[in-house]
């Protein structure tokens, strides 16, 4: 078998995630849909794992439709004179829309296609089958609306976005009750949209949704991401030149400058008003978004975090299962609509702030759990210090060194989507091994420290930093910390990972150089986990400088010291297993 070359393997992986995104959904027909068809099928929910009793009843909420889903093509106006391509889904009869004041769902604002089978085109026809009007549209310059797109997220698409949920809403068959529903991009343009209030914006459901793009995809840490940035322009539907603009903001924009806070929603949070159910996945690349808006608004935020990279977390009913076997049925989404747009009894909020799914090395045996507070009120903080011999102490350990060589290869990372820890691509055991002697001569890319084996189920719950003092022999280094879970089979797999570069340490917004060779100190953020180690399993975390294909290879080429002592540690918490 010819060899494939690193750079042929990166398209490789980028397409294969692709096409899970894309893929996953229906295309949707024309026309109406006749509601004769099984309509069993179409109400049960999927199965989901073990839960709480309160819990699992939300998690399976169903309502059987009660009308014809009505397809049509609409142009929406806005204000400076352009439109909008749409298509509306309507509840009604024998190809006719019932004329009815009913509730609206804006759906899934993006460049991508408006129905485009990778969107969530798929959910129109289930939504106005039970009574809701759904609106999708092209943002200005794709698809088939007016206008230019000029580069990502820009004010005036925040402002059409406005224009249009009120449009919705001034349409003499609405109730007045509009909501946001968005994935991904979608998810950007919901909580933006919402951050501006318009008047008739009831809820928001964001999935998959970052807070900062800029730390969390294209400059991890501040690190570059020529694979995350490049992936990008293959999905949505504008010209030529709008994909290089893009491009180019992206490249011209290193720091977290006025160019990204403009984009990032992190720091609008605080002008949003209205509740919020937000979706995320532990192993999707925007997994800190609901952590973020969950910490800034604890009081009209609820979070639905599960095993999912970035793909659909949610399948209507009737419709094939998706890859992952936890995903949750469409109905959880209706429910919180039914309650905050028809109010409806049988609508419940969920019954904890919190619901999620604790993960572990099986891959499919998890349970959802519920909790008030993130981090959980019942977890435990845990200290464990690096030690030269590549353990862990709960103690403090002595004055010592441990050092390697900056290798930008060293991985492998997840694909530009994500990837599940179990899945056999993310073995991280090869790359935690390494040659040495007595020489000083060795092929370490990356220092490992690892605790004995569990004696009982342990559960990692929150949040998972890494601190340390260590010096370096460049003006500049990538640093790169995984959380890994080493198998009794010894397969080794990463649950999280945090990336920072090294001048910027002091915040992403401006560089300050290093030192070289002189004790410095950094911090590294591995995100929030959900994650239970079984018995006779080893908690493992490793420092590099490095991270392909999802990571530039070309970062500064010298030698990091890690000082190890009281200022070099791991911070984590426990919950009870």
């Amino acid at each position: 078998m010819a060899r494939v070359s690193a750079p042929m393997r990166v398209v490789f992986a980028v397409a294969a995630a692709v096409t899970v995104l894309i893929g996953v959904l229906a295309v949707t027909g024309e026309g109406s849909v006749n509601p004769s068809q099984d309509r069993a099928a179409l109400t049960q929910p999927l199965s989901v794992a073990s839960a709480p009793a309160q819990t699992h009843e939300w998690l399976t909420y169903a309502r059987a439709a009660t009308y014809d889903s009505v397809k049509s093509d609409v142009r929406v106006p806005l204000r400076d004179g352009k439109a909008l391509s749409c298509v509306r889904y309507q509840p009604g009869r024998d190809g006719e829309a019932d004329g009815a004041r009913h509730p609206g769902i804006f759906l899934n604002f993006t460049p991508y296609g408006k129905e485009n089978p990778g969107s969530m085109i798929n959910k129109a026809p289930y939504y106005a089958e039970r009574g809701y009007e759904v609106l999708a549209c092209d943002v200005r310059g794709s698809g088939d609306s007016d206008g230019i797109y000029q580069t990502w997220f820009q004010p005036q698409e925040t402002r059409d976005n406005y224009d249009a949920i009120e449009w919705m809403a001034d349409q003499p068959t609405s109730t007045g009750k509009i909501a946001q529903t968005g994935e991904s991009y979608g998810s950007i343009t919901a909580y933006r949209v919402a951050a501006l209030r318009p008047p008739h914006l009831v809820t928001i459901i964001p999935a998959n949704s970052p807070t900062n793009i800029y730390a969390d995809w294209v400059y991890p840490g501040g690190i570059p991401s020529s694979s995350n940035m490049t992936v990008w322009a293959q999905l949505p539907l504008i010209t030529d030149q709008a994909q290089v603009n893009v491009l180019k903001g992206f490249r011209d924009h290193p720091l977290y400058d006025d160019f990204w806070k403009q984009i990032a929603t992190t720091n609008k949070l605080d002008d949003i008003s209205i509740p919020v159910l937000h979706l995320g996945g532990y192993f999707d690349i925007f997994k800190s978004g609901g952590f973020d808006a969950l910490a800034q608004r604890p009081d009209r935020t609820w979070l639905l975090y599960g095993p999912w990279t970035h793909v659909h977390p949610d399948e209507v009913p009737g419709e094939p299962a998706p890859r992952n076997p936890n995903a949750i049925s469409t109905g959880v989404l209706l429910q919180w609509l039914d309650r905050w747009l028809m109010n409806l009894d049988d609508a419940k909020l969920p019954p904890s702030r919190v619901t999620s799914f604790e993960s572990n090395s099986s891959g499919d045996n998890g349970a959802w759990k519920a909790y008030d507070t993130w981090p959980p009120e019942d977890a435990s903080n845990q200290r464990v210090y690096p030690t030269a011999n590549g353990g862990l102490s709960r103690t403090t350990p002595q004055a010592a060194e441990s050092a390697y060589a900056a290798n930008g290869a060293d991985g492998p990372s997840v694909t530009s989507l994500g990837t599940l820890p179990t899945d056999p691509s993310q073995d991280q055991s090869l790359s935690d091994q390494y040659l040495s002697n007595g020489r000083g001569r060795t092929t370490r890319k990356r220092l490992t420290f690892t605790l004995p084996p569990f004696e009982r189920n342990t559960v990692v719950t929150g949040p998972v930093t890494m601190h340390l003092r260590a010096t370096v022999t460049t003006p500049d280094a990538y640093l790169v910390s995984k959380l890994e879970v080493v198998a009794e089979s010894g397969a080794t797999l990463p649950v999280e990972t945090g990336y920072l570069r090294a001048q910027l340490r002091r915040g992403l917004e401006h560089e300050v150089p290093v030192i070289p060779g002189e004790p410095t100190d950094y911090t590294i953020g591995l995100g929030d986990t959900h994650w239970r180690f079984m018995s006779g399993e080893r908690l493992r975390v490793t420092l590099s400088s490095g991270d392909a294909p999802k990571l530039d290879q070309d970062g500064p080429a010298g030698i990091v010291t890690l000082l190890h002592g009281e200022h070099t540690y791991i911070d984590y918490t426990t919950t009870p297993s």
